[in-house]
Parts: C-alpha cells; structure tokens; sequence
C-alpha cells in the first residue's frame, strides 16, 4: 500500500527548531527551548544553514525565526496576564514548546493544532526527554485546510466563550488567498470581542525581489512555495474583524538588538518585509 506524502510544509518546523536550539546556546539568548535541539534532528540544522548561507547567518531566516519567537512570546503572555485570556490557540504548532519553556498563569489551557505526523514526531521526542507542560496542554489532531478543525479543537475542550489568545505562525506564507480567508474568518467565529491574535506576513515583494530569490527557491525546490503575500496587513486583518497593528521584522520593537540596521520605511515601494501582526477582534 502506497504510503501518504508528508505535507511539504511541515518540514519547516524543524529549521525554525534548529533556530531555536542555536538561539539557546547563547550566553545572551531572547528565550532558552532545551527540546528544540532534539526536535530539530540533522534534518533541519542541515535546512537551517542551506537556508542561511546567502546571509551568512546574521540577518538571515534563522534570526527571522528568533526574533518572530521572542515577539511572539511576549505577545501570548501579556494576552493572558494583562488581558485575561484563559486559552492559548497555537494554530499549526509545528515544534513549538511554549506550552514547556514559557511560565504560564495558572489555569490556561494551551492547544496545539497540527497534522497528526507533526504532533505524532514531537510528542516522541518530548516523551522521551521526559518534559512536563507549564500548563494544561491539549494536542489536536486536524488539517486546517479542512472545514472541520473547529469540531476537533471544540472536541478538546476548547470553550468559545472563554477568553482566547490565537496565534498562527509560520504558515499563512504557504496557503492561497482563498485558504488563508476561510481559515481567519473561522478563527473569527470561534472568538469574541477584544479577544487577541497574532501571526506573521510577508509582502507581495518578498515573492517576487532579487533579494530574496535565493530563498524562496530553496523553499520551492521542498515543495514549500510561497503563496501569499499582503503589502498591507492593517486592512487585511480589517476585511475579517481584527482590529490590527503590525511592525517590521527589525523595527524598534522587534529587533532585541540583533540587527543592525532597521528596514525600509513602508512607504517605500518595491522592498521583500515581513510583518508580525497583533489584532483585537472587533
């Protein structure tokens, strides 16, 4: 019998691992991920520097991962210690480990919501590493391009009317328009007014910049190709319900002091930007 093919997407989750494992090594780390390294495998450190290679690791994808983690991080804590939310929605997980690393309030549930072959490769891993949650962890095994992952999400005890805080990380980059629309417009059904969402975007130009041609080949050649880009996320986010804010990778406010340079104002045309959003539901 013909065994089913990976989905090509969720290989990346080991790069942005290795990512993670590298950033912990440093004396000066934005976050410590002990599972990351393991999680990684030779696979994606092996990604991680033919990805990095035309950066020289510096300013490349892999501190892109870096610093869209620590964002992020502090994003989900401060939804659930400042503004309430007592549910933690990881939308495509990936390898993530915040449910183990991060210090969560007591009583938030933290779902992790991915293909079952991604859960299936990290739950062996933290199985036998032995890791304990810092939280009420729940996996949930979905495709989120099929219409029925809220059913499986609710089926884990996710309560819509209990305050949420969702994040979707690495993914909307490899969806169609039409796929990324269907999935935040039931996002939107399954939150209420005020409650938060992050996630990451890239622009139109990332796709089609010589900057960044060396890149999104290599993602191509994986079968990862870049789909969807928006040059401005604001109104985006506002077609679906959010109220949204978004920054630069390496602007002010997310950059932790490891570019050295900040990107090109927005109102210049023509520039590859990747953006971390921030929304509220409206």
């Amino acid at each position: 019998m013909k065994q089913p093919r990976e989905n090509p997407v969720a290989p990346t989750s080991r790069w942005m691992a290795a990512a993670r494992a590298r950033e912990t090594e440093r004396e000066d780390r934005l976050f410590s991920d002990p599972l990351a390294a393991s999680l990684a495998g030779d696979e994606g450190f092996g990604w991680l520097e033919q990805m990095e290679s035309p950066y020289g690791g510096a300013t490349g994808p892999g501190m892109y991962a870096v610093v869209r983690t620590r964002y992020f991080d502090d994003f989900l804590l401060e939804a659930c210690e400042r503004s309430g939310a007592e549910q933690v929605v990881l939308l495509a997980a990936g390898l993530d480990t915040r449910a183990f690393r991060l210090e969560w309030p007591s009583g938030v549930k933290l779902f992790e919501l991915d293909l079952p072959e991604v859960l299936g490769h990290k739950e062996a891993i933290i199985k036998e590493a032995r890791a304990t949650p810092n939280c009420e962890r729940h996996l949930v095994s979905a495709d989120l391009q099929r219409d029925d992952w809220p059913d499986a999400l609710e089926g884990c005890g996710y309560d819509p009317e209990k305050p949420s805080v969702w994040l979707i990380e690495g993914l909307l980059f490899y969806l169609t328009r039409r796929s990324v629309r269907e999935l935040l417009d039931k996002v939107g059904t399954l939150s209420g007014p005020g409650e938060r969402l992050g996630l990451d975007l890239m622009n139109w130009n990332m796709m089609f910049s010589p900057v960044a041609w060396t890149q999104m080949n290599a993602l191509a050649r994986r079968g990862a190709k870049g789909r969807f880009g928006t040059n401005v996320p604001e109104e985006f986010l506002a077609d679906h319900g959010w109220k949204a804010t978004a920054v630069q990778f390496g602007d002010a406010d997310a950059n932790y002091g490891r570019l050295p340079t900040a990107p090109a104002p927005r109102p210049i045309p023509g520039v590859p930007r990747s953006f971390f959003v921030t929304a509220a539901r409206l």
